[in-house]
């Protein structure tokens, strides 16, 4: 009886760790080249918790990017420049704070473009290579991330679960190195005078201001078309 209960025991242990092996599937490893070390721009569609938008993304350089949103209507035509850890946001030429329907968004890319500048350091991008696409998996303070590259190395998605987001790029175009000179001198143009209400939205039926020369006037015309909120109203 005693041996019975052994034999039992050594048949039900080898049955378990076979059915665990055959649930382990192997990790491969891969690499490609990275085509994210120069100047690029992507048409992006960025969904998260609350909202999806649509936007051209422009890397100059370390630090020095460029974002117009297409979409929704309440962002449509608002350009955002991260230039040097600074954001400037400006519709056609108009320069003003950063939307308050744009802040979250603002926060999440900011958080891909740093990413990527740190690895648009090495000429290679290493990961984990899944049906002919490249998993790079890391971590910010926010929490973990994944981007993921085709087998060319062009990035597809972009992933950042603590915010519910992804980003989904398309399009990709390389657009030549930039020196360490010229990622320098990238400027942003701006106007005399700005608008500084937070939380402003910005109506897409505004006229267009001509960046060379802008009076008072035109200025107070311009403002005058932009959507405060009631609380900024009653201020």
């Amino acid at each position: 009886m005693y041996y019975a209960k052994r034999i039992f025991a050594v048949i039900s242990l080898n049955a378990l760790l076979f059915s665990t092996g055959c649930t382990v599937v192997p990790t491969t490893t891969g690499k490609v080249s990275n085509l994210m070390t120069g100047a690029f721009t992507a048409e992006v569609t960025i969904t998260n918790a609350d909202t999806e938008s649509k936007a051209v993304l422009t890397r100059y350089g370390t630090d020095a990017w460029c974002v117009v949103f297409n979409e929704p209507q309440t962002l449509s035509g608002v350009q955002l420049d991260f230039v040097d850890d600074e954001v400037k946001a400006s519709y056609k030429g108009l320069e003003f704070s950063v939307p308050q329907s744009a802040q979250a968004i603002r926060t999440e890319l900011q958080d891909l473009m740093d990413i990527i500048d740190d690895m648009a350091l090495t000429p290679d991008l290493n990961g984990k290579s899944d049906e002919g696409k490249l998993i790079c998996d890391g971590a910010i303070e926010e929490g973990n991330y994944t981007l993921t590259f085709t087998d060319t190395g062009i990035p597809t998605e972009f992933s950042l679960p603590c915010y519910g987001l992804v980003i989904l790029f398309d399009s990709f175009t390389q657009q030549g190195a930039v020196s360490q000179t010229q990622t320098e001198t990238f400027q942003i143009t701006t106007l005399p005078e700005t608008v500084t209400d937070s939380g402003i939205e910005i109506v897409t039926e505004q006229s267009e201001i001509s960046t060379e020369s802008v009076t008072e006037t035109e200025i107070a015309e311009q403002e005058a078309m932009i959507e405060i909120t009631p609380e900024q109203s009653q201020e």
